[in-house]
């Protein structure tokens, strides 16, 4: 009876599960852009329209922009609505123990030993841990992940090209939640590119005639296209495009810096960990002729490099070829003839006739994430699962400083300008609706001017604050603890400090 609701996946997954609610308490909410995200979620939830001109920022108020992960700001906020920090713990965390207990089930569908598809599955997260937040990058994760499934199930014959149809409605979904989807598109691309090119060379391929090749096309094209399925139209791609062809922001923004010109740090690692690992075994399978989908994550780990944003999306990838990778690499083959039972693969287990749906072993997982969720509505703190488990690191944001900033914005009318630095920008946003930020991460907004200008004045001209003062009429700054900015209020006679936290100073100008 216990067998029909427990098997390896449920165990996998209340594993995971545990460990990203258990590790995701501060660490899922460290990145700023994760607060500002949730901002543009909640006006959009409290407005009941969605944003066209910039209501956040005094410095580019009233310009063009658009929120260009509307979909997966507002879902997020929607359950942010229901139990606040702690429900979009619970729904990041679910999301992502589905998503590695998922690939950890294909791995062991593909005869690899259970205790091995756990450590490539290790292997995998940690090259992509440092991008785990609810942020829009997450549903890109996700998406590419299934997308390149597809693509590797049909290069195998487990799925016939009538399942590749159903890509097209999923990049509707994916357009409207990141611009991520253009590598989804481009993934695609490849494959059929490389089945093309295998099948004039006389290669094994999925493509069994020539014919084949104008549908495999036409989904691409399709799946291209979805592109301007969106609210915003022809706007939306273009945002991506700027984005992607700044040459300012891998100076100057660390998620879109080259791998190569970051310190060796527990990021790097990771990635170059996983990366070292693929290689192997991708060198391994030589010289038998390579599927094309084992050699598309060579790809992702060059634009991996070129920008460290690029490394969990290299990291799915991986992990999924590397399920029909294993048991054609040959130092495999050769450590199972010389007794390594760990390493041998597992004839698969072929289903005959109907296969049914068994949802037995969800029926756990699923009643674990429901009572939680009741906890959390309901306000009943329980560590883990309950009410007030997430807490935000105030060596990163200052929020000890949130009194003395709501009360500045309950005391002032809407609208009133705040200087901040760029870290600290999706933290008012957040926290301090009410009042207008004089910088933030939306890139695409500021543009590459308006960025250099911040470089610039914080390298060589933190004086400039002042002017600033003067033409935008704001009296409060927050500022990083021993930043340019910091040094020069400090010594200034216009200014004064009123608090001073782990990672932030909070100055007041000094009334004239």
């Amino acid at each position: 009876m216990v067998k029909n609701f427990w098997r390896a996946e449920t165990g996998i997954f209340l594993g995971l599960w545990v460990l990203f609610m258990l590790a995701g308490q501060s660490r899922l909410f460290g990145d700023p852009g994760t607060f500002r995200q949730l901002g543009y979620g909640q006006y959009i939830l409290s407005s009941g329209h969605l944003i066209y001109t910039d209501p956040f920022s005094f410095t580019y108020a009233g310009k063009p922009w658009i929120d260009y992960g509307w979909l997966f700001d507002l879902s997020m906020a929607f359950f942010h609505k229901i139990g606040g920090f702690d429900s979009v713990l619970l729904i990041t965390a679910t999301i992502l123990a589905c998503l590695y207990t998922w690939v950890a089930l294909r791995l062991i569908r593909r005869g690899i030993h259970w205790l091995v598809s756990i450590l490539i599955i290790a292997l995998s997260m940690a090259a992509s841990s440092y991008h785990f937040h609810p942020r829009p990058h997450l549903a890109t994760i996700v998406l590419l992940g299934w997308t390149f499934s597809r693509l590797c199930d049909f290069e195998t014959g487990r799925i016939s090209m009538r399942r590749l149809y159903w890509l097209i409605p999923l990049f509707v979904l994916w357009t409207n939640m990141h611009g991520g989807m253009v590598g989804g598109v481009a993934t695609i691309g490849l494959a059929v590119m490389g089945w093309t090119i295998a099948k004039l060379a006389g290669k094994d391929t999925p493509i069994l005639n020539y014919r084949q090749i104008v549908p495999l096309i036409g989904v691409t094209i399709l799946c291209g296209l979805t592109a301007f399925v969106n609210p915003y139209g022809v706007e939306l791609p273009r945002v991506w495009f700027s984005l992607l062809g700044s040459p300012v922001l891998p100076r100057l923004i660390v998620e879109h810096a080259p791998l190569y010109s970051r310190p060796l740090d527990i990021v790097s690692l990771t990635v170059l960990l996983f990366g070292f690992f693929y290689l192997v075994a991708l060198a391994g399978t030589l010289p038998k002729w390579p599927r094309v989908t084992w050699l598309i994550p060579l790809i992702w780990l060059y634009l991996a490099f070129t920008r460290i944003r690029h490394g969990p999306l290299f990291a799915i990838t991986a992990v999924i070829a590397l399920g029909d990778m294993f048991p054609h690499i040959r130092w495999v083959s050769w450590l199972t003839r010389h007794g390594s039972e760990l390493l041998r693969i597992q004839p698969s287990k072929r289903i005959t006739g109907k296969k049914r749906l068994n949802c037995r072993p969800a029926l756990i997982p699923a009643i674990l994430v429901l009572i939680t969720a009741m906890l959390q509505i309901a306000a009943i703190p329980v560590p883990v699962i309950g009410h007030g488990w997430v807490k935000v690191d105030p060596k990163r944001f200052p929020i000890e400083l949130l009194p003395e900033l709501k009360q500045y914005e309950h005391e002032h009318p809407k609208g009133t300008p705040i200087f901040n630095d760029m870290l600290f920008g999706g933290f008012l946003i957040y926290y301090t609706p009410g009042l207008r930020v004089f910088i933030d991460d939306r890139c695409e907004l500021y543009g590459d001017k308006g960025l250099l200008a911040y470089e610039h004045t914080i390298k060589q001209d933190p004086s400039q604050i002042d002017r600033w003062a003067q033409q935008y009429g704001f009296d409060i700054a927050l500022v990083q603890n021993n930043s340019s900015f910091d040094r020069y209020l400090e010594s200034s006679n216009a200014w004064i400090r009123t608090h001073r936290t782990a990672s932030a100073s909070l100055y007041r100008k000094k009334p004239i």
